[in-house]
Formats: structure tokens, C-alpha cells, sequence
């Protein structure tokens, strides 16, 4: 990569110099200033291979896409928010993705500014793919000027969870419309809904991991060895591949004393068999960016409130890389 091919890398982030240099500082854990990226750009100064590595797709092992299921039978704990922003993470590491909102609760559909009227008239939800044989492939809508795309939910997708009990093997539904699709999107992120019934059993039947958004409070906290007993459950089941890719703390403050207890809870509980994610912060533009319909990682001034975001997808694209399907 020249200093032209990182100048049109940097323009189509819609970075700046310097909200790039701080991008690359929480990416990379490094100190680089707005000079050193001129430098770069004009030639001045050789870019370090780190940056390459960053900034170019890397090539997969895998020749279908990856699944991965957000789940947490606790609602309110920043799952949504995860999946549209590690969906978003991805696309701007040049890879193929597909969001799957199956929650009837449709956040995912709110949070990227998508009609639940206009989708469910349409046909193009996640209820009609999986119940009214809608195909996939034309259902899955472009988001964020095309950068992705997402599978949309409306409250349609309520009645789902009694009309699957009547399917033939209705917990495998979903793994069999995902199927259709799965060479045409390098990664399927699945945002569940909060609880763990039908919807649930059929994203982790269908997926190849599980990234389990925890808020740093107790509540939360205590529902993840249930979670982990589900998993546990359906590998044995079906799915013996599914995994536990980590743990992704959520709505974390620092200077919060529950905040550091909880999270040093879930080290010393979980740590030592599944990777613990750097904490989400609790910011106020979290909400907003949702206000806005965009992911929190194009609007957010701070890299550091985004940057586990870009952590997990980067440990996501590190385990394919190695052809490896989880993390942890």
C-alpha cells in the first residue's frame, strides 16, 4: 500500500487525518499523530506494516460465511447495539455481511433507520424468510449506503415463536434459510431476541459461535451460566461445532464500583475458559447514533467508545484467518 491507496482508504472512512490517526491508536494501541499520517500519505515516511495489515481484507479460510449469534436472555444490555456495530466494524475491514434481526422487538430495524411498515408490506423480513418461504437473498435490504445489509424483524416476527413449535424440526429453520445465502456474505450476525425460546434455539442452531453481550451489573451477570447451559445443550443436540467466541462487557463506567466488581466477577468466573472483551463504555452516543439510524462507530467523536467493537472483529477475522471457528 502507497501513501495514494491510504489517502483513499482514509476518505472513504470518512476520516479526517487526525480521527483516523486516534482510529488507528485504538485499533493498533499505538500514538500516532495527524503529522505522521501526512507523512504517510505523501510519501515522507514508510507505513508500517501493522497499518497495511488494518487496512487490507484479509483473505478467509472459509469459503461460507461465519455465523454468529448476539445472545443474552437479558434484555437492555446492549446486544443491538453490538450486532449493528460489529456488522459495521467488519464491512469497513472490506468484508461481506449480512445483519439478522430476529428479535420481534425489531432494534436493530429501528437503530439503522429502516420502516417496519414498508419491510413487512413488502415481504422482506425476517418472519416472511423464515415462515412465508420468502428467499433470503431478496429480503436482505443495503444499510448504511450499502455497506452492509440486514435482515429486517417487525412485531410480525412475535407469532413466530408459537408457529415454529408446529414446524418439523422448527428449532432448525433459520440455519436452513441462512444456508441459501452463506457464499454471498463473508460474516451473518444474528441480533436475538431476550429470552431463549424458539428464535434463540434456532439462531445458535444455525450459527457457528456466540458472542454474549453481558452490562456490567449483577442482574445481567447472573443470567450467562444459563446461556452457557443452553449452549452446551444444543452442541450436544445438533450444532457440535458452536462455540463461545466471548464475552463482550456492555455499559461499563469506570468510576462505578459495581461496574469494576461486576466485571471482575466475570474475569474470575469466566476468564479463564472464554475471552473477556474490553468493556463497552456507557456513553450518551449510544442513543443518539440511534436517533440518527447510523452505528455509533460513523458518528462517535472518542474512538475508545467503539473500539471493542473493532476488537471483536478483528478477533473474528484473526480466527478465520487461522481457519479456526472460535476464538476462545
Amino acid at each position: 500500500m502507497d501513501g495514494a491507496a491510504l489517502r483513499i482508504a482514509r476518505e472513504a472512512r470518512g476520516e479526517t487525518q487526525q480521527t483516523f490517526a486516534d482510529w488507528l491508536n485504538a485499533s493498533l494501541g499505538r500514538k500516532y499523530d495527524k503529522g505522521r499520517i501526512s507523512r504517510w500519505e505523501t510519501g515522507g515516511e514508510k507505513i508500517p506494516q501493522a497499518v497495511i495489515d488494518l487496512l487490507t481484507p484479509r483473505r478467509r479460510a472459509r469459503q461460507t460465511a461465519t455465523i454468529i449469534a448476539l445472545s443474552n436472555q437479558k434484555g437492555g444490555v446492549g446486544k443491538t447495539s453490538a450486532s449493528v456495530n460489529i456488522c459495521a466494524a467488519l464491512a469497513a475491514l472490506g468484508q461481506r455481511v449480512l445483519l439478522v434481526d430476529a428479535d420481534p422487538q425489531a432494534s436493530a430495524t429501528v437503530h439503522l433507520g429502516i420502516s417496519q411498515a414498508d419491510m413487512s408490506e413488502a415481504g422482506k423480513t425476517t418472519y416472511h424468510v423464515m415462515l412465508k418461504d420468502q428467499a433470503t437473498g431478496q429480503a436482505a435490504v443495503p444499510v448504511c449506503d450499502g455497506r452492509f445489509h440486514l435482515l429486517p424483524s417487525t412485531i410480525l416476527l412475535s407469532a413466530a415463536e408459537t408457529e415454529l413449535i408446529a414446524e418439523p424440526m422448527g428449532t432448525l429453520v433459520l440455519r436452513e434459510r441462512l444456508a441459501m445465502v452463506r457464499r454471498a456474505y463473508d460474516y451473518i450476525l444474528i441480533d436475538c431476541p431476550p429470552h431463549l425460546g424458539m428464535l434463540t434455539l434456532n439462531a445458535l442452531a444455525a450459527a457457528d459461535g456466540v458472542l454474549i453481550p453481558v452490562q456490567t451489573e449483577m442482574l445481567a451477570l447472573m443470567g450467562v451460566p444459563l446461556l452457557l447451559d443452553t449452549i452446551s445443550k444444543v452442541r450436544r443436540r445438533g450444532n457440535p461445532d458452536l462455540s463461545v467466541i466471548g464475552i463482550l462487557p456492555t455499559m461499563y463506567t469506570a468510576r462505578h464500583t459495581q461496574d469494576r466488581a461486576t466485571l471482575a466477577d466475570l474475569e474470575a468466573r469466566f476468564g479463564g475458559a472464554i475471552r473477556i472483551f474490553t468493556p463497552v463504555p456507557r456513553a450518551t452516543i449510544f442513543p443518539q447514533s440511534v436517533a440518527a439510524g447510523q452505528p455509533t462507530i460513523d458518528v462517535a467523536s472518542d474512538p475508545a467508545t467503539v473500539a471493542p467493537f473493532r476488537e471483536v472483529a478483528q478477533a473474528l477475522l484473526e480466527a478465520d484467518g487461522e481457519d479456526v471457528a472460535h476464538v476462545a
